[in-house]
């Protein structure tokens, strides 16, 4: 993965779970990381474990489902390195819940920060990819693209939209040589996944240990996976060899998905 030496990958949600599993991976193969993260101090932890690695680390704290922050990440990143090579959206999941228990608020706030994001982010930095003659989108979505879960409404319909945004537009992008995935992770041990163990443990009346057992257990795996798988497969997308996977929405699940495709 060599190729990927000395590029700019602007990364959300990028102080723990998924988005820093993304960025170490990047980090190893030698590309320059611009971590996005609402919280200022893990934020600045996570940059000082990823410049270990000997690359250039621009950490910037901020909501990423503001407009006015999207804009400032990538202007100070143009300022800082002059370029914009790879973006990997990701964000936390919306508020979990059954179309009975959400109010029109909370699909206002979801699409803010699942969808919207998205499409600003990538708006603004494709003019910067394709300047370069180059470019990698990858955005994190959920196995509930093509699963949908009852309890994960919100979840359902905006990182759907995600998905038909990313292929709408890729047959555009790669005559650009720019390809857009979408990658959606199953069981991975994230605060996400905490939150939902926790819900589910108040539900059934049990504690968090006992349903992480019980879930774990149930997978075909037998384990939870762990950030850096994800962030690696994340790295072989960003690859020359990978030039021509776009429009793709794939699984990194541990075998979850009963779906075909």
């Amino acid at each position: 993965m060599s190729t990927l030496k000395g590029r700019v990958a602007i990364i959300g949600g990028a102080s723990k779970g998924l988005g820093k599993g993304c960025a170490l991976s990047l980090a190893g193969e030698g590309v320059n990381i611009v971590l996005c993260a609402r919280n200022q101090e893990v934020l600045e932890a996570t940059a000082e474990e990823i410049r270990a690695l000997g690359v250039d680390v621009l950490p910037l704290a901020g909501d990423m489902a503001d407009a006015a922050f999207n804009e400032r990440v990538v202007n100070e990143t143009i300022a800082r390195f002059g370029r914009i090579d790879i973006l990997v959206n990701n964000s936390g999941g919306p508020t979990a819940g059954t179309f009975r228990s959400m109010k029109e608020a909370d699909y206002d706030k979801a699409y803010q920060g699942v969808l919207m994001y998205v499409i600003r982010m990538t708006n603004l930095c494709v003019p910067h990819m394709e300047k370069g003659g180059w470019g990698r989108i990858i955005n994190i979505t959920s196995l509930s693209v093509k699963e949908p879960a009852e309890t994960l409404v919100l979840s359902n319909v905006f990182r759907a939209g995600v998905v038909a945004f990313a292929k709408s537009i890729s047959k555009d992008l790669i005559r650009h040589n720019i390809t857009v995935n979408n990658l959606c992770p199953g069981a991975f041990k994230t605060d996400r996944a905490k939150e939902l163990i926790q819900k589910a443990a108040e539900a059934a009346g049990k504690t968090p240990e006992q349903v992480e057992t019980e879930n774990q257990a149930k997978l075909p795996l037998g384990r939870y996976q762990t950030p850096e798988e994800l962030g690696a497969f994340a790295a072989f997308l960003c690859t020359d060899i990978a030039g021509g996977i776009t429009g793709t929405t794939i699984q990194v699940d541990g075998g979850i998905s009963n779906g075909l495709l």
